[in-house]
């Protein structure tokens, strides 16, 4: 298989990646109460969670948000939460199954701008050999 679907392709670092979803939330859906500080440590507990129990995601200036939040500043979040899940026929060093590589990838942005654009922002310069995840085909 050639891997042409006719997905959309982005270019993160050297390789070609399609995108395989993406998906748009708003990320203060369900909120009763709360403060922008109190909402940047409860996403920043979720991510860095989801962060520690696998490989091939990246949160988007993840650094940025914990920074945010140790500072308390008193702004909220971009209002929209996007994920975007992007595969690739490239595989690891010594890997001989049959399979394909993939990265989800987080980020924040405010409702009406344009998340291909963004998304293609994002993951070029990302080192994707270093970031994405082993799946293996099973047939």
């Amino acid at each position: 298989m050639n891997g042409d679907l006719g997905l959309r392709t982005f270019r993160v670092g050297e390789i070609h990646a399609e995108l395989r979803e993406l998906h748009m939330e708003d990320d203060l859906e369900g909120m009763i109460e709360g403060t922008p500080y109190l909402h940047r440590r409860f996403r920043i507990r979720q991510l860095e969670k989801r962060l520690a129990a696998s490989r091939g995601l990246y949160v988007h200036d993840l650094d940025g948000i914990r920074a945010d939040a140790a500072a308390r500043v008193d702004t909220w979040l971009p209002r929209v939460r996007v994920q975007a899940r992007l595969t690739a026929y490239w595989l690891p060093d010594g890997v001989i199954d049959d399979g394909h590589t993939e990265l989800s990838v987080v980020w924040f942005q405010h409702p009406g701008e344009d998340p291909f654009g963004r998304l293609a922002e994002i993951v070029r310069p990302l080192d994707w050999p270093a970031l994405a995840r082993f799946e293996a085909d099973y047939d």
